[in-house]
């Protein structure tokens, strides 16, 4: 069991800035390579107690110190007061089919969105979360990854078509997973700190990879802190690189979580054609090169007649109208945290517009979609 913690016993506002500046100096700090011996010369404190005793959140920051930090730091001084100015450590592994793209703004940007979550939950005394973790490494088989999720479809009883209610799974193991407008190259990303965990999945996909990303994503977030994936995840397995293990286990996993080896065997007609395995991929909301991938790994089919398969020429969406639908943005459990803040005074409206990347009409709008009242007037 692998905890981490979005909420801080409750303290006063004065103790809570003092340790947010205090967390913001050592985070700024270690950012630009500064040592604690270094920042304290600049600063012409007597001994380096002083700075330790800042850092530890046991002594004041006064006035023209909060100054001089922010000019030897290369900060705004809003960076050190203001708790919805990320200041975390964020580690990504993203999901894209062009890795020689600039993911930096999108790493800002995503950064911004698990800080303001963060932020939020502890500004609001939500207590502390555990989050289950998968016990698999790299040693392990795509068998065992495989066996790991079809223990997940019964334990939490997801039933013969789980990605209708993938959401619900990420509920119940209290990981948020939400839904953004991406370019086309990303499909989606795993981001960690060390007091959450966060899925994105890239919201104009078509239904089917947006499933399969949403579940191998999962898998990362069960088993990060036992094997990290990589900074990249090239989503074309075919392009002359091989994948790495983690990645090609968390596609096992995901396989067998949209897809459960009982019911989808049950669901194959004695003679397999491409427009059957369209209708099969339409019915478990899954991709054509899913299910041709998943009966590989199930020994249905070689991998010779799975090329066949993936050769044929197909409709948009297997021809399915609604696997071209966008998702709704963003998660009706992170709308609900914005809730509670923007309803408290925590935070405006705009700020979290400005935060997230998108318009107050389309905040508004995104509450309406998940059936949620509006918690601002327009």
């Amino acid at each position: 069991m692998v905890k981490f913690y979005a909420g801080l016993n409750h303290m006063d506002s004065q103790t809570e800035q003092q340790h947010l500046i205090a967390q913001r100096i050592s985070y700024f700090r270690n950012l630009r390579n500064i040592n604690q011996q270094d920042l304290s010369n600049m600063m012409a404190f007597n001994q380096r107690q002083t700075l330790s005793d800042i850092e530890r959140g046991e002594r004041q920051v006064q006035a023209d110190e909060l100054v001089r930090f922010a000019e030897f730091l290369e900060i705004p001084a809003m960076a050190l007061l203001d708790a919805y100015e990320p200041a975390l450590d964020v580690e990504f592994s993203w999901r894209t089919d062009n890795e020689s793209a600039a993911l930096a703004d999108f790493e800002k940007r995503g950064s911004n969105i698990l800080n303001l979550l963060i932020t939020l939950r502890r500004k609001l005394n939500i207590a502390p979360v555990a989050i289950s973790s998968l016990p698999l490494g790299e040693r392990n088989s795509y068998d065992d990854a495989q066996l790991a999720a079809e223990k997940f479809v019964e334990e939490y009883e997801l039933g013969d078509r789980p990605g209708p209610v993938l959401h619900k799974l990420y509920e119940q193991l209290k990981i948020d997973c939400i839904y953004l407008d991406l370019p086309d190259h990303i499909s989606g990303a795993a981001m960690a700190s060390d007091e959450a965990l966060l899925a994105v999945v890239n919201a104009n996909q078509v239904r089917g990879r947006r499933n399969f990303d949403k579940a191998h994503e999962l898998f990362h977030c069960l088993t990060w802190r036992t094997m990290k994936p990589s900074h990249i995840d090239r989503v074309q397995v075919n392009l002359g690189t091989k994948r790495s293990r983690i990645e090609q286990l968390a596609d096992a996993f995901a396989g067998a979580l949209l897809m459960p080896k009982v019911p989808l065997l049950r669901s194959l007609p004695e003679s397999l054609t491409a427009s059957a395995l369209m209708q099969i991929a339409n019915d478990f909301e899954v991709s054509f090169d899913s299910i041709v991938w998943r009966l590989v790994s199930l020994d249905r089919i070689s991998k010779t007649e799975a090329k066949v398969f993936l050769k044929v020429e197909r409709p948009p969406g297997n021809g399915h109208a609604a696997n071209l639908v966008s998702h709704k943005l963003l998660s009706e459990s992170y709308l609900k945290v914005l809730s509670s803040g923007i309803t408290a005074g925590l935070i405006s409206v705009r700020r979290v517009a400005d935060i997230i990347g998108i318009s107050i009409d389309a905040l508004a709008s995104t509450y309406r979609q998940h059936d949620l009242a509006v918690p601002f007037d327009l």
